[in-house]
C-alpha cells in the first residue's frame, strides 16, 4: 500500500500530466509545436509510468482495470459521435461503431487501447523484467518508432490505412514508459546516476527534441511535435527517473491545486476535447482566444464539469470517469 504522502504526490503528478495533455491539444499547429511540445510531451508517458510503477503481477486483476476505462470509453465515444454528427443523425450508428473500434472519436482515445494492452501484458512484462535480458525491454519503443514511423517519414512512404489504424492504437511506441515504471516500482532496476548528471541529460534531451522536431517540420510533417519521437522518449524516460526519485523523497509533499486536478484527471482527459469542440462552434472564440489562454479556459471548464458531475452523480460518476 502507498503511504498517504506518496499517494498525495502521485495525484499531484497526475494533475501536472493532465495540464500538459490539455495544453498539447490546444498548442498551435506546425512551427510552434517544435518549440512548445518538448516541454509538454511528458504527459501520456507520465500517466503510463505511474501505472507501471503501481503494477505488479502478484496483484494482477486485469478485468478491474479494463472495466474502469472501458465503460467511460464507450460512453464518451457516443458523446463525441453525437457532437460531431448531431446535424446528420442517420450517420450516428455507423459512426459510433467505427469510432468505437478505431478510437478515432477524439484525439486522446488511443490511450484506452494502449492502457488495456499494457495491462494484459503485465505477466509477460514481469517475466522480462525479472530475467537477465531485462534491458531488451528498452529497445521495443525505439525500434517501433524507427521502423514504423521514422523510416517511412524519411522515405516519404505513407502506411496504408489498416496498418496506420493498428499503429495508432499500439502500445509498443509507449512501452518504455510503462516498463520503466514497472522496473522501478518493483525494485527491479537501480539507477546509479547522480541527479546533477540526470539534469544535464535532461537539458540535452530537450535540445535534441527541439532539433528533431524541427527536422520533422523540415520534411513537411504536420506531426512535428509528436510524443512518439526518439528524443521525446529519451526526454520522458530521464524525466521519469527524476520523478521517481521525487516520489521517494521524504522532503516533498503534494500541491493542493495540482492534487485537485489529479483527482479529476481521468474525467478531464475524456471531456476536455468535447468542450474544445463546443467552444469552437462559437464564431468569435477561435479568432480572439489565443494560446495559452484557450488551454487554461478548457482546463478550468473541464475541471468544474468533473467536480459538479462527481457531486451530482455520486458513485455513478465513475461511468463517466468522474
Amino acid at each position: 500500500m502507498l503511504s498517504e504522502r506518496k499517494s498525495d504526490i502521485i495525484q499531484t503528478l497526475r494533475g501536472a500530466a493532465i495540464i500538459a495533455v490539455v495544453f498539447i491539444h490546444n498548442t498551435p499547429s506546425r512551427l510552434p509545436q517544435v518549440f512548445i511540445r518538448p516541454f509538454l510531451n511528458f504527459a501520456v508517458g507520465l500517466f503510463l509510468f505511474i501505472s507501471g510503477m503501481l503494477s505488479s503481477s502478484d496483484r494482477w486483476k486485469p478485468w478491474k482495470r479494463i472495466k474502469k476505462v472501458a465503460v467511460p470509453y464507450l460512453i464518451w465515444t457516443m458523446i463525441y459521435v453525437l457532437l460531431k454528427n448531431f446535424e446528420t443523425p442517420s450517420l450516428i450508428p455507423k459512426s459510433f461503431v467505427v469510432n468505437l473500434l478505431t478510437g478515432k472519436s477524439a484525439a486522446m482515445m488511443y490511450y484506452v487501447f494502449v492502457y488495456i494492452e499494457l495491462t494484459l501484458l503485465i505477466p509477460l512484462i514481469d517475466k522480462l523484467a525479472r530475467s537477465r535480458f531485462k534491458l531488451i525491454g528498452f529497445i521495443i519503443s525505439p525500434l517501433e518508432i524507427i521502423i514504423m514511423r521514422l523510416i517511412p517519414l524519411i522515405a516519404g512512404y505513407e502506411m496504408n490505412k489498416y496498418v496506420a489504424a493498428v499503429m495508432s492504437l499500439s502500445c509498443l511506441g509507449w512501452f518504455s514508459y510503462f516498463y520503466l515504471g514497472y522496473l522501478l516500482g518493483n525494485g527491479l532496476l537501480k539507477i546509479n546516476v547522480s541527479k546533477p548528471k540526470l539534469y544535464v541529460m535532461l537539458a540535452i534531451a530537450f535540445l535534441l527534441q527541439i532539433a528533431e522536431g524541427y527536422w520533422y517540420y523540415s520534411m513537411g510533417s504536420q506531426n512535428c511535435g509528436t510524443q512518439l519521437k526518439l528524443s521525446s522518449v529519451l526526454t520522458g524516460c530521464v524525466l521519469m527517473i527524476l520523478i521517481f526519485d521525487f516520489i521517494g523523497s521524504e522532503r516533498h509533499g503534494g500541491n493542493r491545486p495540482l492534487h485537485l486536478l489529479g483527482d479529476c484527471s481521468f474525467g478531464i482527459y475524456f471531456s476536455h476535447m468535447a468542450f474544445m469542440l463546443i467552444l469552437s462552434m462559437i464564431p468569435w472564440y477561435s479568432e480572439y482566444v489565443f494560446y495559452p489562454l484557450n488551454a487554461i479556459i478548457i482546463l478550468l471548464i473541464s475541471c468544474c464539469f468533473v467536480l459538479i458531475g462527481k457531486r451530482l452523480l455520486g458513485k455513478f460518476g465513475r461511468y463517466l470517469a468522474f
